[in-house]
């Protein structure tokens, strides 16, 4: 599950750094690229909900269990509060695909 969620942030990056950078080369137009904002947006929240589980995930791991004790009801009391900061900042103005 870590590999997926490094690859996958790896991904979101990439197209956020040709959005930003190279609109015209990579979508053809700063308008093509603009286009891409709120998907690219809406990913973003997927990936942090996936990164979210994954830490949730990583509470169960031997080397945890073994040497860190992070409690996996920690994890996730700390994950609703997270996701209840960021649920309230989003702007669905600025995500018109729902």
């Amino acid at each position: 599950m870590g590999l997926v969620t490094y690859i996958v942030i790896f991904l979101q990056a990439a197209v956020g750094v040709a959005q930003y950078f190279f609109p015209v080369i990579i979508f053809a137009s700063v308008d093509n690229g603009k286009k891409i904002y709120k998907y690219h947006r809406v990913s973003g929240y997927v990936v942090f909900m996936l990164e979210l589980a994954t830490v949730a995930a990583a509470t169960q791991t031997d080397y945890n269990k073994s040497t860190l004790h992070i409690q996996l009801w920690a994890v996730l009391v700390a994950s609703v509060l997270v996701l209840g900061g960021v649920g309230a900042r989003i702007k669905r103005q600025k995500m018109k695909i729902f």
